[in-house]
């Protein structure tokens, strides 16, 4: 056999080693990505676990209750055999959304029932709190429902860490919402919130000290409910917190919940408040603006609109820091070493 001919005999088979070859080695990556993603997800259901009471009984849910004073409580109502006949990777995604608000909300308490395999007690659980559908979040304040989620569908990660929020007063960081928007749960809270003004301050992020004459204030007042507050209102918050801490010297925050009691209603209904979420604006102890609605760009602009009307200008926001290029450097060494730990190929 002539070398052309040899080659050409021999080609195929290599073809067929090297192709067979690019598989193994696929097949290797994958399952590689496979076990890290796993392993993350079991480090997520730890760190879950870790601040999780596991009830078995109304009595211990009680128990636990109890215990918990004035704290927000999730009650996670969970079925291993309905997360996983449903979207079983929606489900592992609203663990590592748990796993999040339990890192940075260290005041709420996690309670969870597992219906199918902890006996008849635990069905009992989900049928004293009425729930039917699997999973079932509900937040409880001083032992009363304020608000839940079912199942576990797109946008519940979300959701759940707007309603600790909202309902907890904890975000990220250690961050406590009380520091930058006001409670007002009478008339005399509200005249208190009128009469205050916020001192001059240098707000997150921004270069220059913001200084505006209490006349020419802004108060703001969110007007939402205390229990079973509306998906906007939910939704809103991160928006009102945002502007509370950027305009923080031009502006003052607060909430009230129409359900709050009469004075809280009687309120409303002097602002012309007609559904929730709405913002009622006032300036030098009178009403002058309000939006009702649950868009974050609007609600932006009718407090920009009175900033410009008034002649305030905010100071510029701090300039990023440049990197250096021997921070740069460290970087992608540590970039490199973290996909030579994951067996994968980078271009670092």
């Amino acid at each position: 056999m002539s070398a052309l001919s040899f080659t050409a005999a021999v080609a195929p088979a290599n073809r067929r080693v090297f192709a067979s070859a690019k598989k193994t080695s696929a097949a290797k990556k994958a399952f590689r990505v496979t076990a890290y993603t796993e392993e993350r997800r079991y480090e997520q259901s730890m760190k879950v676990m870790d601040r999780t009471q596991e009830v078995r009984s109304m009595r211990e849910l009680e128990a636990a209750m109890n215990l918990a004073g004035d704290a927000l409580i999730i009650v996670a109502l969970e079925s291993d055999e309905e997360c996983v006949a449903g979207d079983q990777a929606a489900c592992k995604e609203v663990t590592a959304s748990l796993a999040r608000i339990a890192r940075d909300c260290k005041d709420v308490v996690f309670v969870k029932a597992e219906v199918t395999h902890s006996g008849p007690e635990a069905r009992e659980i989900a049928d004293k709190l009425g729930v039917h559908q699997f999973p079932t979040y509900q937040y409880y304040k001083g032992g009363s429902l304020l608000w839940q989620h079912i199942g576990a569908g797109t946008g519940t990660t979300t959701e759940l860490s707007e309603g600790v929020l909202y309902y907890g007063g904890a975000g990220a960081k250690g961050l406590d919402v009380h520091d930058w928007v006001s409670d007002i749960n009478s008339k005399s809270d509200f005249t208190d919130f009128i009469d205050s003004c916020a001192a001059p301050q240098v707000p997150p992020g921004f270069a220059g000290e913001v200084n505006v004459s209490c006349d020419k204030q802004l108060a703001i007042v969110d007007v939402g409910m205390n229990v079973d507050a509306p998906v906007g209102c939910l939704d809103m918050f991160p928006a009102v917190l945002s502007l509370a801490r950027n305009t923080a010297g031009f502006t003052r925050w607060a909430r009230m919940g129409l359900d709050g009691g009469p004075e809280c209603a009687a309120l409303a209904k002097e602002w012309g408040v007609t559904k929730v979420p709405s913002f009622v604006m006032f300036a030098n102890g009178r009403k002058v603006d309000m939006y009702e609605g649950s868009n974050r760009e609007l609600l932006m602009s009718h407090v920009m609109n009175f900033q410009k009307a008034n002649g305030i200008t905010l100071p510029q926001r701090v300039p990023p820091k440049r990197m250096t290029n021997a921070e740069a450097r460290e970087i992608a060494r540590e970039a490199r070493e973290r996909a030579k730990a994951e067996g994968k190929r980078t271009g670092w």
